[in-house]
């Protein structure tokens, strides 16, 4: 086993729990964690179909493609942290065009705030891809 992708997996799996993202709301900051985003994407998924069918016919192609970014980075994160635990590069890989995809959406309707918004949850789950990416191939060759 390829233990530095392994345990960079592990790395993610561990800032699922921490917060990503800290939201300003008028009763105070609340904290998200990733846990609590993959929750509510997939308890809703009638939610989510209706939301499609809605952008699909109701608005720009602009919002469609956001969402689904969204959706679909959200699903390539967990995923990709699920199939860096075998240490290899892929799910590292994964991981990281999944946060790419996550966090565009995210950047692309609140700005220059985003910067304001991540938290260290977010940071750790990045770097702990990124070591995976980088670290996750290297093994012994068998000879």
């Amino acid at each position: 086993m390829r233990m530095v992708g392994f345990l960079a997996a592990v790395l993610v799996l561990f800032s699922f729990t921490m917060p990503w993202f800290q939201v300003d709301k008028w009763y105070g900051t609340e904290q998200v964690t990733m846990l609590n985003i993959a929750k509510e994407l997939y308890n809703n998924m009638d939610q989510i179909k209706e939301t499609i069918k809605e952008l699909n016919t109701n608005s720009p192609g602009t919002d469609i493609v956001l969402f689904m970014s969204y959706v679909i980075g959200v699903s390539l994160i967990l995923l990709g942290a699920l199939l860096g635990l075998t240490g290899g590069r892929g799910g590292h890989l994964l991981g990281i065009v999944g946060m790419l995809l996550f966090t565009y959406p995210i950047w692309a309707t609140t700005g220059e705030k985003i910067m304001d918004m991540i938290s260290y949850g977010y940071i750790v789950g990045g770097i702990g891809f990124l070591v995976g990416l980088l670290g996750g191939g290297a093994g012994k060759s068998g000879k």
